[in-house]
């Protein structure tokens, strides 16, 4: 479970995280052009509210297309966004398809009842030999997609981190304080409230850290006024901090600045998103102010401003957490807050046509997403592809290629539509080309469109873990698609399965037996296995021999020499490695060991060369703890 939360889970979050983060930026900026084309329409509360559609927008996990969204001016589709975060899911997932698909048994030697593999032109058992160095070289080549998520895990974990200490740290302070009792700051404070019908308990506490009033936590929270503000404020100036404070409370402004410093947690690389979080402060604090002038008379509104504008410039907090609101000392800021007071009307406050217009107009454009050219959810996916089917049925002359585009896209847009790797769309793109050769019209395209449902349905198999997870009716689908599919794909697989004696036909070598046998070993396993090709086929002949305790196994190929077979007998020394290049009677050797490492590996490799009408072959051992002369013994039997 936890592998499959870092291959598929996270990799998916990441990649919506960004896609959300950029139109957020986008977001960002019509909320800043709004604001200043309408400033002198738009009242505090309607602007406050703007970045409320910017909050709504970065929790948003899915939003309807629209053509007249925004983010249209993206030049890119959403699902092709980070296509390489694709390769892990793959990586993860691809050996649990090719068994699925095929019933392989890597650990076997296949015999001609179950012979079968899809690998190039080694069997599964000659790739073996290459495992330590195919892991390590996956081990030491990072893909800076991975370095990104690694980079981005970090920051949120140290921002988390961070934010839970100095919130802790506030909290343990402010429960050390003793409670205000001055019956006289109590009823003010009690008329307050009264006044702005609030009915729930608020307690007063005396805080010295924080310099300025503020409202600390959400669900239960709480009004901290420090001891100089006890004694320098009069009656009515304590009346309009405690109006101002209250709005905060009555406005549940200390949640909304929880969820946005959370979202600011996951977008720490976004610095227009915390551009954006301190204009939000901004008009969060202006809103506040129109909300307590609400519950004051007119003349005295030049008296509140005085009061917030003495407070702001000689005791405001730097103290910035999200579980508190409190004064922001901001020159800027300070100017706006004045030319606010000095023009509130109450009216303003209550209803503005612009104000409704400005939110609705943007709510329309930012919360949906741009239509894409290309279906993203399984079910339009299902109904395009369909489509793109019957079109092909029109066309007589159609290649394998453009058959495979229609089903999934180029090997890119499979990647991130379907999460298929550049191996299984080759595989793909074999296995119907070999289909198009042993099967009817009919047949054919009968299994085109059971091949393209199989996509669909094996995406989701994939992103719940296996078939087990998926919901009823996807599972009906699978199982019932998995039956139907099952005996095409038996004909395609059963092509390849050939005796030794249908396999001498397809290699101008003579098919040979090792006739010495390591001392303690015997021949457990036979066979043939011949990679999937629309090609001339080209057997592989597979013996392996086995220990009288078990413990120990080796393993000898013969087959043609291929472009890979001459790419090991170049092959050169890995990590940990070494490779030596000989002669032996005639033939070149190529033999790979491991050195100093846990698990040790040793193959060899022949090539006899061609002679009269037989072709070059090559014979490759798998030799496991055998010694180099007891390996080159099996070599030299194959030459007599």
């Amino acid at each position: 479970m936890i592998e499959m939360f870092i291959n598929v889970y996270l990799p998916h979050f990441f990649d919506w995280l960004i896609e959300t983060s950029i139109m957020a930026s986008i977001l960002v900026g019509l909320i800043l052009c709004i604001k200043v084309l309408f400033r002198n329409k738009l009242t505090p509360r309607w602007q406050y509210m703007l970045w409320i559609i910017l909050i709504v927008r970065l929790v948003l996990p899915w939003s309807p297309d629209s053509s007249y969204s925004i983010y249209s001016v993206l030049t890119y589709k959403s699902d092709d966004a980070f296509i390489s975060s694709q390769n892990h899911v793959v990586s993860f997932l691809s050996k649990e398809r090719m068994q699925e698909l095929k019933g392989i048994d890597n650990k076997k030697v296949l015999t001609q009842e179950d012979t079968y593999t899809s690998s190039s032109t080694q069997t599964d058992q000659a790739n073996k030999t290459q495992t330590h160095n195919n892991e390590k070289q996956d081990d030491e080549t990072i893909s800076f997609y991975t370095v990104f998520i690694s980079i981005w895990l970090s920051g949120v974990i140290l921002l988390s981190v961070a934010t839970f200490v100095m919130n802790r740290r506030l909290l343990l302070y402010i429960k050390k304080q003793p409670v205000i009792t001055d019956e006289k700051i109590v009823q003010i404070f009690e008329k307050c409230k009264q006044s702005m019908s609030i009915q729930r308990n608020i307690p007063l506490f005396v805080s010295g850290k924080v310099s300025s009033p503020t409202v600390f936590g959400f669900i239960r929270p709480k009004l901290l006024l420090s001891s100089v503000h006890m004694k320098i404020l009069d009656e009515q100036q304590l009346r309009y901090i405690f109006y101002h404070e209250l709005a905060h409370i009555k406005r549940r402004d200390v949640g909304v600045n929880w969820l946005m410093h959370g979202l600011l947690i996951l977008n720490w690389f976004n610095p227009i998103l915390w551009y954006a979080y301190s204009c939000m402060r901004e008009d969060q604090e202006l809103a506040c102010d129109a909300l307590a002038l609400t519950c004051i008379d007119a003349e005295e509104q030049i008296a509140y401003g005085h009061t917030i504008i003495s407070l702001l410039e000689h005791y405001s907090s730097y103290y910035q957490v999200p579980s508190i609101a409190n004064f922001s000392k901001n020159k800027r800021a300070l100017k706006r807050r004045i030319l606010m007071i000095k023009k509130f009307q109450k009216k303003s406050y209550r209803w503005s046509a612009i104000g409704a217009v400005a939110i609705i107009a943007v709510s329309s454009v930012s919360l949906l997403n741009a239509r894409a050219d290309k279906p993203t959810n399984p079910e339009k996916q299902q109904i395009e592809v369909k489509n793109n089917m019957k079109e092909l049925k029109t066309q007589t002359d159609i290649s394998i290629q453009q058959i495979v585009q229609k089903m999934i896209g180029t090997k890119e847009q499979a990647k991130a539509e379907f999460i298929v790797s550049e191996g299984e769309y080759n595989t793909l793109l074999t296995e119907l080309g070999v289909a198009r050769n042993l099967f009817t019209k009919e047949e054919f395209e009968r299994f085109i469109n059971l091949e393209t449902e199989w996509q669909i349905l094996y995406k989701k198999v994939k992103l719940a873990g296996n078939p087990e997870k998926l919901d009823p009716e996807d599972k009906k689908k699978y199982e019932k698609n998995s039956e139907e599919i099952g005996p095409f794909r038996q004909k395609i697989y059963s092509h390849f399965r050939l005796t030794k004696k249908e396999a001498q036909k397809y290699v101008d070598f003579p098919i040979k037996t090792p006739s010495y046998v390591v001392k303690g070993f015997k021949l457990t396993g036979e066979g043939v296995t011949t990679p999937m090709t629309t090609g001339k086929m080209n057997p592989d002949f597979i013996y392996e021999y086995q220990n009288e305790s078990k413990d120990n196994v080796y393993i000898v190929h013969q087959s043609a020499v291929t472009d890979d077979a001459k790419e090991f007998s170049n092959k050169r020394a890995e990590y940990n490695e070494k490779v030596t290049n000989y002669e032996l009677e005639g033939t070149k050797i190529t033999l790979v060991e491991s050195i100093n490492t846990e698990e040790t590996y040793k193959a060899m490799q022949m090539i006899v060369p061609a002679k009269g009408k037989n072709s070059a072959y090559q014979v490759f051992i798998i030799a496991g703890d055998l010694s180099k002369e007891e390996t080159e013994k099996i070599m030299l039997s194959f030459l007599k």
